[in-house]
């Protein structure tokens, strides 16, 4: 009788193992717990969540990769447009020197042409300082040979500031 008890109990079990399972094993309670350790539905869940743990693993992996190659790329635009922005500003600089350096010579020549100017206006008169003296007939000849020195000697000067200038 107690094999039958056995059996009936075994039979029994069985029974109420197959009825009510549920692969959560916190919802399964006994029997389907002890049904889905025998038949391997609990490792089969587990390698499903382990699977999907490395999948979400490499998934990350990936991103963090990613990332990684595009934190590189934003520094190598980074570093592209500072090396930009400081050749702009060196070439900026460059240009202000050139205006500086222009209008300097143009404030240069302005003088320059000024002084040709004034140059000009004494050579006009030093030439009719001279004519005067050449057409001049009543003055006695030595007077007009010292005022004709003086117009050489003035001559010399004015021959000295053509040359500073054409120097300069």
């Amino acid at each position: 009788m107690t094999i039958l008890r056995l059996l009936a109990v075994l039979g029994l079990t069985t029974t109420l193992a197959a009825c009510a399972t549920n692969d959560d094993p916190a919802k399964g309670g006994f029997f389907s717990g002890m049904k889905n350790l025998s038949d391997g539905t609990y490792d089969k869940r587990v390698n499903e969540r382990q699977k999907t743990l490395e999948n979400e693993q490499d998934v990350n992996l990936q991103q963090t990769r990613s990332l990684e190659r595009a934190n590189a790329q934003s520094a190598d635009v980074k570093a592209e447009r500072d090396a930009a922005e400081a050749r702009y500003a060196s070439f900026q600089r460059e240009l202000t020197t050139m205006r500086s350096r222009l209008a300097a010579a143009e404030k240069a020549n302005a003088k320059k042409k000024a002084e040709v100017a004034a140059l000009n206006q004494q050579i006009d008169g030093l030439q009719a300082k001279t004519n005067m003296v050449e057409q001049d007939s009543v003055t006695n000849e030595a007077e007009k040979q010292k005022r004709l020195e003086a117009l050489r000697r003035e001559r010399e000067a004015l021959n000295r500031e053509v040359d500073l200038l054409i120097r300069r």
